[in-house]
């Protein structure tokens, strides 16, 4: 079931243009919009409020919006900031339905120390974060991936993490981590082979 953490979030409805938008943002409010099926909510927010989602993996929100009778929950979808300042200008967060699957990527998080470096190998993960499709009750706040068993020579791609919870939306022979031979590792091994070949001789 799912664990994730919602971020509370209190906003206001708002007026949509140009002008309204710049009055916003000059009273130090962001401009978003919520929607979803049936619905779609052009509010604002303290810029307070991003402080939890700029800073951390999490897209799960819970949204209150003045006069509405009940709150929302949410996944954040788009944040878009100045280019130069970095400021936030706009926010979108799409409404969550529970019996619809949602589109996110999500963290992967490794544990334990790779056999293969304690001998010699480099630890390698060209991917940090996966895209993941499943309903909201299924979906893993993360990836939890246990590399202590990896050895020289050895990997773990998307093949080898796939849950039915949730479909992984990367080829099966995505690459996640591997150990590979280090410069030190290939190094010995070809000087132990020339050891070898010369007491043969």
């Amino acid at each position: 079931m799912n664990n994730m953490k919602y971020i509370n979030i209190y906003g206001k409805k708002r007026n949509i243009g140009k002008k309204a938008v710049r009055s916003i943002r000059f009273s130090g409010e962001v401009p978003c919009v919520l929607y979803g099926k049936n619905i779609n909510i052009p509010f604002s927010t303290a810029l307070e409020s991003f402080k939890n989602l700029i800073h951390t993996t999490l897209n799960w929100v819970n949204i209150q919006i003045e006069g509405e009778r009940t709150n929302i929950n949410a996944i954040q979808k788009e944040i878009q900031l100045d280019p130069i300042s970095e400021r936030i200008l706009h926010a979108d967060f799409c409404k969550i339905e529970d019996n619809k699957p949602i589109t996110l990527e999500i963290p992967v998080k490794t544990f334990g120390m790779p056999i293969g470096v304690s001998r010699g190998g480099e630890y390698y993960s060209p991917i940090r974060k996966l895209k993941v499709k499943a309903l909201p009750s299924y979906f893993p706040e993360y990836i939890k991936l246990d590399i202590s068993r990896l050895n020289i020579g050895e990997k773990i791609t998307v093949k080898d993490i796939s849950k039915k919870e949730y479909t992984i939306l990367h080829p099966i022979n995505t690459l996640i981590a591997r150990v590979k031979h280090s410069r030190t590792t290939t190094t010995t091994t070809n000087s132990s082979k020339s050891s070898q070949d010369e007491k043969k001789d």
